[in-house]
């Protein structure tokens, strides 16, 4: 299932030339085609990013979201995602960029999706009730 989120996110990475994709037109539809194995990814030099392990690109997400670079936050934990769909932290640092950026929807959903894979993830939680607070608030 891929979500709102997902495919900005994945549109945003591939612009930003943080993973490898095809056309832009494969940042519209399934992306199932567009997959690209991360040993590809590694060895197209994107960005100048050598081959990276997943905690790398993690470690790489909260950087850029710690410098406000909130976009290429995304991008670089949806390339987690596709190393390792399951991973609530890649989840959890895409709602947190989200909505540093005021995207309450896809933030929010980010945030269910970390703490369906991880409902100990306490910080996914506090992430998600925050995310809802602050959504109602702009609707004021």
């Amino acid at each position: 299932m891929r979500g709102a989120f997902e495919k900005m996110a994945l549109g945003l990475s591939c612009f930003l030339g943080l993973t490898a994709c095809g056309s832009l037109g494969d940042a519209h539809g399934d992306h199932a085609a567009s997959k690209t194995a991360p040993a590809q990814v590694a060895s197209a030099g994107v960005q100048n990013y050598p081959a990276l392990t997943i905690d790398q690109w993690l470690g790489l997400s909260r950087s850029l979201y710690q410098e406000g670079k909130y976009v290429e936050s995304i991008g670089a934990a949806q390339t987690v995602l596709y190393m390792k769909p399951d991973y609530a932290e890649a989840y959890n640092n895409i709602g947190a960029a989200y909505a540093a950026l005021r995207m309450w929807d896809p933030a929010i959903e980010a945030d269910q999706q970390a703490v369906r894979l991880n409902p100990g993830m306490q910080l996914a939680r506090n992430n998600l009730a925050w995310a809802i607070t602050q959504k109602s608030i702009d609707k004021r």
